[in-house]
């Protein structure tokens, strides 16, 4: 029953939206293309706000273009691709447009709202407007714009600069633009205005209309946007430097317009009259240069005054010289930029000193510190070094047994690390023993710096500890038959090598089993089970890599029944989707509160099995899937005895992603409600 209700009303708002295209397309039919009047108040303003996604918004623009182009009327249009550009969405706020296309004339004395379909029936809607404002009563004002394209600018390194690099690269930008607007009030009263200097792209290098043409006069952003107010027969003048690497769209991120280029710009000027809701009094446009481009370069560098010429009509806004400077040397250089029309501009002068160079800072030892003894036999050398230029810095170790005789040897060299593994591969440093070392620091450019010979001595072997920390623990009743033994070892020699001894039976004065084991465990009866009901006894010996043997306390245990544990509560999301990680929760109880671990198959061939967990706790687990499907997990809880809980699952999907009907239905409506304005006034939206 929805569904058809959903079905009804789509089809009820598309035929009213087909009803309103028939009105809109009759009406225009039965006008006439007006004739241009004979004599226009003012340069009439047109503001064309589009999408990038609108289809419609095509045969405006190309109405536009042509009008434009022939002539007929003395106008400047700014097109507001307002999706993609939020300078372009704020003016679009400021006039209210809430659909595209919509032209706006004169800061808001006519709208055309909505799109024809017909490039000849938005040209007619569009004279129509346009002569109805080249009508009006404005404000008896001059504005008068000028541009001036730059020469080189944004140059690097900056104009006295110090403390410059020896390797720096010269670059600029030819981005840069002077304009120059001056509005004259001739009436006799005081002008309350409004001006917007505003930067245009002749065509779009980003964006294009449905057509797959440029967008034309495309806005970038405002060069001067304020309130000026003018006294009686006085003149408001302003010159503004706008640099395209400074501007941007205002998006997140933004985009600078550090691409613009001359013969690609034209600036358009507009003055409003504050007392009359802002309606546009005159208009001017200026196109900043034709066939101006591409730019060339002569680039002049040196460190004589004036610098000689080094590239004649070079292409590349930048500059190598290839071989390192000199330090702390001045250097003058200057840009001159030759159009395509043979004009020259002269470019500024320009100097930058080149930093001096130090030698890196004498490294000193932070561990061990010098004459120290004690030294684990695992020690990691660790010293200060650096660099008073922020130069990078390599060394050179020397490291070895003390010898008054000389200094130790080049162990590595050209390392960045500030440390160094004198023992790596598990090798670890005599006990008792006198070492000397020294660090060598480089900067990048051959200077060095010492540090050292310094010495430490290592500590003397202390026998290992006694094994520790039994599992089962020393006592327990009802250990499981298949268990093994676990326990901890530790040696007050920071890197010492612990091998085990084990004692293993059932008698009180258990046999030795196993010698010198490096592992810490020990499986009593392999595949086999140790018998049940039965007293058991053990004990561990640690030995250190200096033979010293340290006997560990005698443990017992019994073996008996070991229930399982609970089958784990798994509680998680049951939908999702792929690649996105979700978390599950597994908690197990054990009827002899022994620790548990739990074993998960994910089902997308991982299996994984956790650490050990205290009985009842609650377990986190995380996991994102690859592929869309319905997936079932299965997981056991195994206590520490090895007793396994009953198979415990939950499924999830991880479905296709796909829009919803009502996903469907809200962007049908939107594209209706943009391609009738009529409707979306009806409707109140």
């Amino acid at each position: 029953m929805k569904e058809k209700l959903l079905c009804i009303f789509v089809c009820l708002l598309l035929s009213l939206s087909f009803i309103g295209t028939i009105s809109s397309a009759t009406i225009q039919k039965k006008s006439m293309d007006p004739e241009p009047i004979a004599d226009y108040s003012h340069y009439v303003f047109g503001e064309y706000f589009t999408l990038t996604t609108c289809v419609p918004c095509k045969y405006s623009h190309t109405a536009l273009k042509e009008l434009y182009a022939e002539g007929w009327h003395p106008f400047y249009y700014i097109t507001y691709v307002s999706d993609v550009n939020n300078n372009s969405r704020q003016r679009k706020n400021e006039l209210n447009v809430f659909g595209s296309p919509t032209e706006v004339w004169d800061g808001g004395y006519k709208y055309n709202i909505g799109g024809s379909g017909s490039t000849e029936e938005e040209k007619t809607k569009f004279n129509y407007s346009i002569i109805q404002c080249g009508a009006r009563d404005v404000w008896d004002i001059d504005l008068d714009l000028n541009v001036t394209w730059l020469g080189a600018v944004n140059n690097h390194p900056e104009d006295g600069e110090t403390v410059v690099p020896i390797e720096v690269v010269l670059n600029w930008t030819i981005s840069e633009m002077k304009i120059d607007v001056d509005v004259t009030n001739n009436e006799a009263s005081d002008y309350d205005g409004h001006v917007h200097v505003q930067v245009t792209e002749v065509e779009s290098v980003w964006y294009n209309d449905k057509f797959d043409k440029p967008y034309t006069f495309e806005f970038k952003s405002y060069a001067y946007n304020d309130d000026v107010p003018i006294n009686a027969s006085d003149t408001w003048s302003e010159t503004i430097y706008y640099d395209g690497c400074d501007h941007n769209d205002a998006d997140d991120p933004p985009n600078y317009f550090d691409h613009i280029t001359e013969d690609n710009i034209q600036v358009i000027a507009i003055a409003m009259d504050k007392d009359n809701d802002k309606y546009v009094d005159e208009t001017a446009g200026f196109r900043v240069g034709v066939d101006t481009d591409p730019k060339t370069f002569n680039v002049y560098f040196g460190d004589s005054y004036p610098p000689p010429l080094v590239i004649t009509n070079g292409s590349a806004m930048k500059y190598n010289p290839f071989e390192d400077l000199n330090w702390t040397t001045d250097y003058y250089w200057k840009i001159d930029v030759w159009n395509n029309l043979s004009e020259l501009t002269p470019g500024d002068e320009w100097n930058f000193t080149t930093r001096g160079n130090s030698p890196p800072y004498p490294p000193t030892p932070k561990y061990p510190q010098n004459g120290s003894g004690h030294a684990p036999i695992d020690t990691i050398l660790e010293w200060y070094g650096g660099d008073p230029d922020g130069d990078d810095v390599t060394y050179d170790v020397y490291f070895g047994e003390f010898s008054p005789f000389e200094g130790p040897p080049l162990v590595a060299n050209n390392i960045t690390n500030t440390s160094y593994d004198p023992t790596p591969f598990g090798q670890t440093l005599e006990f008792n023993t006198k070492y000397a070392w020294k660090i060598v620091a480089w900067d990048e450019y051959g200077l060095n710096a010492s540090g050292g010979p310094w010495c430490f001595t290592t500590q003397p072997n202390y026998p290992p500890d006694p094994a520790h920390d039994p599992i089962p623990l020393d006592g327990a009743k009802n250990v499981s038959v298949n268990a093994s033994l676990y326990w901890n070892g530790s040696d007050p020699n920071s890197g010492d090598i612990l091998t085990y001894d084990v004692y293993f039976g059932p008698n009180p004065d258990p046999p030795l089993v196993e010698s010198n084991q490096p592992e810490n465990y020990y499986d009593p009866y392999g595949e086999n089970d140790m018998p049940i009901f039965l007293d058991f006894y053990w004990r561990i010996e640690t030995r250190d890599m200096e033979g010293e043997l340290t006997p560990g306390p005698n443990w017992t245990f019994a073996t008996g029944l070991n229930p399982k544990p609970t089958p784990p509560e798994i509680d998680g999301p049951t939908r999702g989707k792929k690649q996105i990680p979700y978390n599950f929760t597994f908690v197990s109880t054990d009827p002899d509160n022994q620790k548990i671990r739990y074993h998960v198959d994910w089902d997308d061939d991982i299996i994984i099995i956790t650490d050990y967990y205290e009985s009842g706790e609650v377990v986190t687990l995380n996991h994102t899937w690859e592929e869309d499907g319905k997936y079932i997990i299965e997981a056991r809880a195994e206590d520490w005895y090895k007793a396994k809980s009953e198979l415990s699952t939950h499924a999830i999907n991880i479905p296709r992603g796909r829009m919803s009907r009502y996903s469907l239905f809200l962007e049908l409506l939107e594209h209706i409600l943009d391609s009738s304005p009529l409707l979306r006034y009806i409707l109140g939206v």
